[in-house]
């Protein structure tokens, strides 16, 4: 999926969870953390690895950068929290997906 579809799922999960737990919300912020898993990117080019879909992907990876938040803002994390997994949860959906139904 290309970039601008990580940040509009991103931005619709985060205002829809924001909407839900009465939060106010930075958008720049939302969309931003909704493709920063594909920072990777740059990783791989510049060093050659193939590190792209690995551990910057992970939703475990996720809640344990995302401890922090949840002590200190609690339920205004959350949409953040919401927009980062998307990337990693919509990759591993559509990754099934088209494994059964190319």
């Amino acid at each position: 999926m290309f970039a601008v579809g990580h940040m509009s799922i991103g931005y619709l999960l985060g205002k829809v969870s924001s909407k839900l737990l009465h939060v106010k919300i930075n958008i720049p912020l939302l969309m931003v953390l909704s493709i920063i898993p594909d920072a990777d990117i740059i990783f791989d080019q510049l060093t050659g690895a193939q590190l792209h879909r690995g551990p910057s992907h992970s939703v475990v990876v996720a809640v344990i950068a995302f401890i922090p938040f949840f002590i200190v803002y609690r339920k205004r994390a959350l949409p953040y929290f919401i927009a980062l997994i998307s990337h990693s949860l919509m990759a591993f959906f559509l990754k099934n997906v088209w494994i059964y139904f190319p």
